[in-house]
C-alpha cells in the first residue's frame, strides 16, 4: 500500500508491528490465531518486521513462553517479513540450543530472522536457571558471544562431562548452520546507557522502551550508542535503535481515548502484578499500600496517553514518527494488541501502511 502524498515522509523510522498480549487462560487458542492473522496482514501490508517476546509463567505474556517456536509458526504463515524475537532471555538457556533452535528458524524463513537477547528481569523466571541469576548482565554477552560464533559455523569446547582428576572434554559444532551468515542481533534495554554504550562498541543493535526512561533520556541514550559505534570504528549512522511502543491508530488521538484508557489500565495493571515480586516487602499498611499503586497505575496510563504512544489519526501519527527520527530512532515496534479489539488492530495496521 503507497503512502498517499500529503502523509509520505522519508524521514520516519521504520515501522514493525510488536505483539506482547496479556491473555486470559481460556481464550489462548483464539489469540494465537488473532496473532497470525495480524502477521498475514503485516506482511500484505510491507511493515518491516514481526516482534514477539519470551516470557514465562504469568499471564502478561503468557503465550510466548518459546519465541523460537513462536517464530517458525509466524514464518510458516508469512513471505516476506522480519520474523523478530524481543527478546530471548539468553540466560536462562544453553547458547548451544539457542544457536540450534534459531538457526533451524532461519533456514525456514530463508534468512528472515533477527533475535534480541536481554539478560531477564524477572526473578521469577530464573528457576529455569537460577545459578545464572545473579551474574546475568555478564552471562548475556558471554553467552552472546557463543551464539555468534556457532551461528558462524565455529565450535565451542565443553567440559561438563569431565569428573575430578577425569578431564573429557567434548567439542561441538550445532546444526543445521544458518540460512545467514551472521545472526542479526539487537541488546535490549530499558534505559541503561552502559547497555547502549556496550550494544554501540560491539556493533550490535538496540531493542529500547519508554517504560524506565523519558523521551530526553532516550534520545541522550541513542547519541550514546552512536558515538560508542565511533570509538569503536564503526559507522554511527549504522546500526538500529529499535523502540517498541503501545500503537493503535485510525481516528484521531481524542476519539481514540475512551477505548484507549480502560485497554491500557488492564494493561499496565498486569505489568505492575508481574513487576511486584522485585520489589521489597513494604511497610505501608495495605490501605496506604493500595492507594500508591492505583495512583501509579493511573499517572502510567495517563503518561502513554499523552507521551509514550502512537496514537491517532495517520497524520498524528506521521509527526510523531518525524520526531522519533529526529531523536534518533530508526525503527517503531508499534505494539497493538495490549487490550483492543482485533478489528481495531487491522485499522491500526492499514492506517499506518499509509505512512510507509
Amino acid at each position: 500500500m503507497n503512502a498517499s502524498p500529503d502523509l509520505a515522509s522519508d524521514a520516519i523510522p521504520r515501522l514493525s508491528v510488536f505483539c506482547f498480549s496479556d491473555v486470559a487462560r481460556d481464550s489462548f487458542a483464539e489469540k494465537y490465531e488473532q496473532l497470525l492473522s495480524t502477521a498475514r496482514l503485516a506482511d500484505e501490508l510491507n511493515f518491516h518486521a514481526i516482534w514477539t517476546p519470551e516470557r514465562h509463567f504469568h499471564t502478561f505474556g503468557g503465550m510466548f513462553p518459546n519465541p523460537s517456536v513462536m517464530s517458525a509458526a509466524l514464518v510458516a504463515s508469512t513471505r516476506r517479513i522480519a520474523i523478530r524475537a524481543g527478546s530471548v532471555v539468553l540466560p536462562l538457556h544453553d547458547p548451544l540450543r539457542v544457536a540450534e533452535e534459531w538457526a533451524l528458524v532461519d533456514n525456514l524463513s530463508r534468512g528472515r530472522v533477527g533475535v534480541a537477547f536481554s539478560a531477564g528481569w524477572q526473578r521469577n523466571d530464573f528457576v529455569l536457571n537460577a545459578q545464572n541469576y545473579r551474574e546475568r548482565h555478564d552471562v548475556l554477552f558471554t553467552s552472546l558471544e557463543q551464539v555468534q560464533a556457532l551461528w558462524r559455523g565455529e565450535t565451542v569446547t565443553r567440559h561438563e562431562l569431565s569428573r575430578p582428576g577425569h578431564p573429557e572434554p567434548v567439542t561441538l559444532q550445532t546444526w543445521p548452520p544458518a540460512y545467514q551468515a551472521d545472526i542479526p542481533v539487537w541488546v535490549t534495554t530499558g534505559s541503561n546507557p552502559l547497555l547502549f554504550n556496550e550494544a554501540g562498541k560491539r556493533g550490535l543493535n538496540v531493542l529500547t522502551h519508554l517504560i524506565a526512561q523519558t523521551r530526553e533520556q532516550l534520545q541522550e541514550n541513542c547519541a550514546c550508542y552512536r558515538q560508542a559505534r565511533q570509538a569503536a570504528g564503526l559507522d554511527p549512522a549504522g546500526g538500529t535503535v529499535t523502540l517498541m511502543m503501545h500503537a493503535q491508530a485510525g481516528a484521531d488521538r481524542e476519539s481514540l481515548l475512551p477505548r484507549l484508557r480502560p485497554a491500557l489500565t488492564g494493561y499496565l495493571r498486569a505489568f505492575m502484578q508481574l513487576s511486584e515480586n522485585l520489589n521489597g516487602p513494604s511497610t505501608l499498611d495495605r490501605e496506604t499500600t493500595e492507594k500508591k499503586q492505583a495512583y501509579a497505575l493511573k499517572w502510567g496510563v495517563e503518561k502513554y496517553l499523552n507521551h509514550y504512544g502512537l496514537f491517532g489519526s495517520a497524520t498524528e501519527c506521521l509527526a510523531q514518527l518525524q520526531q522519533f527520527k529526529r531523536e534518533g530512532v530508526d525503527e517503531v515496534a508499534g505494539l497493538v494488541d495490549f487490550g483492543m479489539p482485533q478489528d481495531s488492530v487491522e485499522t491500526t495496521l492499514r492506517t499506518l501502511a499509509t505512512l510507509l
